[in-house]
Formats: C-alpha cells, structure tokens, sequence
C-alpha cells in the first residue's frame, strides 16, 4: 500500500490566497491592451503569468513532496559460529574442528534459510559478517572468545532487518568480555545454542596462573609466584623452569597432586635494567589434551635504583600503619613519614621544602586537617608542577577538602560537589573496564574484590573529572553508586591515584577471600604505577599490548609533548620493528593532543623490539623503545570443558533452547514453531524536495519567456 502527502514551509492558506491574488493581478493586467488583442490570446496570457507566478510563488513556500510505502520483510536469523582456538581441542576420538564444520554442511545450520533469512557471522573476538556459510571459512584460529561482543554486534547490525532469532554455536569457554549472560537477556531475542564439546574435565598439565610485578630493581630479588593445576595425573614429577628471555634462572622438581592447584615460587634477580620477558614452563607429559598452555609469559620493567616515597599524615591512624608497612614490603622502596599533632605540630621534624626535592612519589594520608598549615601543600604543588612527581591520596574522616583543593585542584582527579562528615561504610566495586588496569592486577582475583571487608567513607560526593579514569566504585549494602572510591589522572607527565575511602587497613583481616594475595599488593602496584619512570619522557611509543596473538593487527601507539610538557601535533613519529620477519619501518599518523598510531599485520610469532622517534622541523624531540611479542596466547586452553551450564542458562534466560551437537536436526522446527518469529511491514518513507528542483523554476522561466513572445508578436508594449 502506498500513499502520498504534500506539505509546506509554511501556511497551506497563505499560499492559496497569494495564488488567487496572482491571478487577480494576471487578469486585471491584461483586461484592457495596446492594441487590443482577440479573447483567445488574451486568455492564453492571463493562463501564463497566472500559472507562472503560482509556480514561484509554490516554490517559495518550499513543498515537500511525502511518499510513504510498505514492504513485508521476512524474519531473519543471526548464527553465530565460534572460530576459537578452544575449537581445536579433541574431546576423546571426535575433533571439536571437524564437529563445527560438520554442522555448518548439515540441515541444521544449511536448513535455516528455508526457515528465514540467514546472517552468517564468525567470532571469536570481534564478530565477522560473511556473504555465505561454508565449512571452509572456518580457521579456528582466534586467540579469544567474546560471547557478549558477538550478540551485541549482530544486534547493531540487523536492527533494522527483522531479526528474530540468534543461533550460536559454540562449546562456551568464554577468555575475554562480560558475561555473556547480561548480553542474551538485553538481546531480547530467542537464542538457540548449539553446545560443541564434553564437559568432563580432560587429561592435561597446564600452568594457570603466574604472578609477578609490573616493577622491579637491578640486583634485588623478585618474587614470580606460578600455579600449577592438572587433570588426570597423579604422583608424576615434572620440571617446572623460569627464563628471562637469555638464560633459565631458576627450575625446580614438582610432583603432583591429582586435581589441585600448586602454588611455586621462584626468585629472580635481573642483572640489568630494562624490559624483561619471564618464561615459566612445565614439561609435557604423556596423553595431554594439548601442551598449548604448558607455559606462561610476563613482562616486567626493572629499573635501576630505589624510590622514595614520602607519607604526609594529618594524624596517626591505622591507616598509615597499613600504607607504612605496605611500601617497606617493597626492599627498592625507601619511606620517609611526617605524622601531624593537634594543632599544625608534628612528631619529629616538619616537612620541608627539601623533603621533597628527591621524592619519587608523595602519600596524603588524611592530609590537609582544617588546622593544617598552606606550607606543605604548596611544597608538594611545587613538587608536581617543577618534577612532575606523582600523588597517591587517602582521605580520613576529618580531611579538609576545601584546603586541599585550594592548592592542588589543577591535579586532582575528582570534584567535591558536596562534603559532609557523616560517616558510612562502602564495598570496593571494580569497574567493568579495569581489570587488566596495571593498578588493581595485584594477584586479588576479580570475584573476591566485592567480598573484601567494606571501607569508611563520608557521605560527601565526589565527581570523577573528565579524562579520569574510574577503577572502583562503591557499593552500600546491595545498592550499587557510580561514585567513585579508586580514581587515577594522568595530566601530562604527572599521574595522580585517589582513593575516597578510607580504612583500608581492614582488608588485611581478609584473607579468608583472597586466595593467598595479600591486600598490601594493591597499594604496592598503586605506588609502581605512580613511578614509572619511562612516562617522564618527552616521546613515549608503546604497543597496545605485550602479547599479539598470531594474525592480530600489530598497534603501536605514541604520545609526544614538548619541553613545556604540552602535546606535540605535528611532529613526525617513526618506529623501526625487527623480529622474526625482519626489519619494517612505520610511519604513525597523528590523532591529536599529542597521540599518534599506526599498525600492520603479516607478523610472524617470535619475539619483536622496536626503536622509533619524533622530529619537528628537522630537531629530534626524544625517542623510544620497547618490545612485545607475537604468538599462540594460552587463553583458550586453560579450560577446555564444554561450558555447558553458561550456554544453557543463556539460551533459558532469552526464551531460546539448548541443543548438543548430536540433536542439532531440530533447530529448524524449534525456530519456526516460535510465534514471534514472523515477517512485519516495514514502512518506507522518502520526502522530495519539490523546491528544490531545477526543472521546476526552469518551467517557470519558461512560462514567462512563452508570456513575453506572445506579447511582441501582438505589438505590445
């Protein structure tokens, strides 16, 4: 069915009194004439200048011509087909690989499209669309598997196309992403899950974990912190090593304990500064499902000297006890504290402006009180604006917010909307995005940080600023706030880290939840973050990660500022990459504010290093260098267990069903018994703007040149 409309800029009336008012004129021109012409002509001119004046006069008045039409457009179907590593795996003598393809060639993913209209994706990180399903477009080579990325993409996608039903295919090892979950509950769709794979737990070896920090010192000794877990083994003793990329440093003899974890530690101690690559690997034994995750990697920065960090205390408080003893875990960490009295005394010696000449990083614990003094904040704002020296901020109940806004506001990361002194008790929330943060990845697993004892806070609000980044935020009771409680800035060179909460000595009382990690840690990795050294330079080049799986786009990413610490835009960054497949040279496009980046692909796996730098007008402005690394990541090894109670709840929580592999034949009839599966009319809408055609105004011009003819062959004037 198809309709039309017709409007107008404006008043319809108007325009039809004007027109009545054209022809009026029309008419009244031409009622008498030198010399005086026959009727016949004298109408076919009042006809012209009429039809030709409400022809402009409908042009002014901008008409819109409005068509309007409907179409039926058939239910569509999304199918979604893992393309993971995990789908390598044998489950006894059937291959996961050749189940996948076998399911695609089959009538139950090939008989979909006598159902409805199919959309073909394959995933494994982001979605890929595909013109047709074949079992040779699969590769099963992706490094991670994003269940939630891939529902929401085809949401986006075929909003517009009527999709009514999602299919996935897939044994539900989720590596990477929220849970998919939430994904298939906010989908609003029936998805139907096509589970590939055995859920027993397989024979295999496989190092789970490894733990080490993000920093450490030359010649100091580094704790690297491995669990092992296997499956299917028992008394065997195997050979656990650590190499830090030239030599093994350490190896030790493990026997195992069927089906638990074990935790080795071994010591490393670096010889020289720089960016080192740690290596454990476990030997491999006979009749493991895979040897792919008999190994992890990790880099850490080790540098050359101590820090020193200074603690400036508004008084003596379990609290400073906590941050003291957390920062002399750490042997390359010297700590100097000044605890305030009552009043604006201090025990011992107050802080000076050569307190903090050589500071590396500054603690405000509790600091400015009411009663405190304008000197020491000034000498720390000193300290961030001539050296760029880093803060860490803990407030107490009795913190002054006005007074430490008044000196330090151009680098604090939050605003203070509201200050009140009642107190109440939060829970660390860690946001979704910070996980991987180098701040929180102190060894406390994801699950335990809501578990953690809750901290003080005051009912004051607080605002993240804009360029902030939120790691936690907190939670009273079940209540969950989008407040921050661990917030961080980076201004340039300068790096600001701020709790809002206070008491974070009670975590200390948690280690029933934390799995062995100590809570210390987070305040540790909280101070290695704040003094990383290399974010003082001027051209700082880094890749997006440290690990690229095999076929990923190699990102490198750069920041260039000036002698005045302000964003370079214009310079020229270039990056030199040697490794496996030889020497490439990159050229970095800028994205404004300082930032540039560049990529490529075609990398080999092995171990990469680059150099690169930044001119301006022929002058160096600094230069760079790192390493990372191509290769097969162990993500989608480490667990290799059908998931089949995640991809049944999902397909129960969005009106779908669950199907093994062997069952697959029904899908078909499952969709199309669904009554919400069924074609809709779409309406089709396009406005022309009639106004806006030129043949119109030339029909116009037209009229009036016939008007004018006529005229001169009549003789008049």
């Amino acid at each position: 069915m198809s309709s039309f409309a017709l409007s107008f800029g404006a008043s319809l009336a108007l325009l039809v009194v004007l027109v009545l008012a054209a022809v009026g004129i029309s008419i009244f021109v031409y009622r008498h004439t030198v010399p005086e012409i026959d009727p016949r002509r004298r109408v076919v001119l009042v006809a012209l200048r009429a039809t030709a004046l409400s022809l402009l006069l409908f042009l002014i008045f901008e008409p819109v011509l409005n068509l309007r039409s409907e179409e039926t457009v058939a239910p569509r179907i999304a199918v979604l087909v893992d393309n993971s590593r995990s789908l390598t795996v044998r489950d006894g003598e059937s291959e996961r690989a050749a189940v996948v393809r076998a399911l695609v060639a089959s009538d139950a993913i090939g008989g979909l499209s006598g159902v409805g209209d199919v959309s073909p994706y394959l995933f494994a990180g982001r979605p890929s669309p595909l013109q047709a399903l074949h079992p040779d477009s699969l590769t099963f080579a992706g490094g991670e598997t994003d269940i939630a990325l891939a529902l929401q993409q085809v949401q986006r996608d075929l909003v517009e196309k009527n999709l009514r039903a999602v299919v996935l295919v897939t044994d539900g090892v989720v590596t990477n992403g929220r849970n998919p979950l939430h994904a298939a509950e906010a989908l609003g769709l029936p998805v139907y899950v096509i589970g590939v794979g055995d859920s027993t737990e397989k024979k295999d070896l496989l190092v789970s974990r490894m733990l080490v920090n993000a920093i450490g010192y030359v010649e100091s000794s580094i704790p690297v912190d491995v669990w092992l877990r296997s499956a299917g083994y028992g008394d065997e003793t195997v050979r656990v090593t650590l190499s830090d990329g030239t030599s093994t440093v350490g190896g030790k003899e493990v026997r195992l304990a069927a089906g638990t974890e074990q935790q080795i530690q071994f010591q490393y101690v670096p010889k020289s500064d720089g960016v080192k690559k740690l290596t454990v690997a476990v030997t491999t034994l006979p009749g493991e499902s895979t040897t792919k995750n008999n190994r992890a990697t990790s880099f850490i920065k080790i540098l050359k000297s101590k820090m020193k960090i200074v603690l400036v205390a508004g008084a003596p408080s379990p609290d400073v006890s906590f941050l003291e003893q957390a920062f002399r875990r750490d042997k390359n960490a010297e700590v100097v504290s000044y605890v305030q009295k009552q009043g604006a005394s201090w025990y011992g010696n107050a802080p000076t402006q050569q307190s903090f000449a050589d500071a590396d990083a500054i603690v405000l614990a509790g600091y400015p009180l009411p009663q405190s003094g304008n000197e020491q904040l000034r000498f720390v704002r000193e300290a961030i604006e001539k050296r760029a020296v880093p803060l860490l901020l803990v407030p107490s109940r009795d913190l002054d917010f006005a007074k430490l806004k008044s000196v330090l506001d151009a680098w604090l990361p939050f605003d203070v909307v509201q200050t009140r002194k009642e107190e109440t008790q939060v829970f660390f929330e860690l946001a979704r995005d910070a996980r991987l943060d180098p701040v929180v990845s102190s060894g406390i697993p994801t699950e335990s940080w809501p578990k953690l004892p809750p901290l003080f806070r005051t009912e004051s609000s607080l605002k993240a600023r804009p360029g902030a980044r939120t790691l936690a935020t907190m939670r009273i009771n079940t209540v969950a706030f989008n407040e921050p409680l661990l917030v961080s800035r980076s201004l340039n060179r300068s790096k600001v880290l701020a709790f809002t909460g206070y008491g974070l000595w009670r975590w200390q009382l948690a280690d029933d939840v934390l799995g062995g990690a100590l809570p210390e840690l987070l305040v540790a990795n909280s101070v290695r973050w704040l003094t990383t050294r290399d974010d003082n330079k001027r051209v700082r080049i880094r890749p997006v990660k440290e690990f690229f799986d095999s076929g990923d786009n190699i990102a490198l990413a750069a920041q260039v500022y000036n002698e005045s610490n302000e964003p370079v835009d214009d310079a020229e960054v270039t990056v030199t990459v040697r490794g496996p497949g030889g020497v490439r040279e990159l050229a970095l496009g800028p994205l404004g504010s300082g930032r540039y980046s560049g990529d490529f692909d075609g990398a080999r796996e092995g171990e990469y290093s680059f150099t690169g730098s930044a001119r301006r007008e022929g002058a160096q402005l600094g230069t760079d260098e790192g390493r990372f690394t191509v290769g097969e990541t162990a993500l989608e090894y480490l667990d290799t267990r059908l998931n089949s109670t995640l991809l049944r709840q999902i397909a129960s929580r969005s009106r779908g069903r669950y199907f093994s592999a062997a069952d697959a034949r029904a899908l078909p009839a499952a969709i199309s018994a669904d009554p919400a599966f069924v074609p809709r009319l779409r309406d089709i809408k396009s406005d022309i703007q009639l106004w806006n055609l030129a043949w119109l105004l030339a029909a116009a011009v037209l009229l009036f040149a016939a008007e004018w003819y006529l005229r001169k062959q009549s003789g008049m004037v």
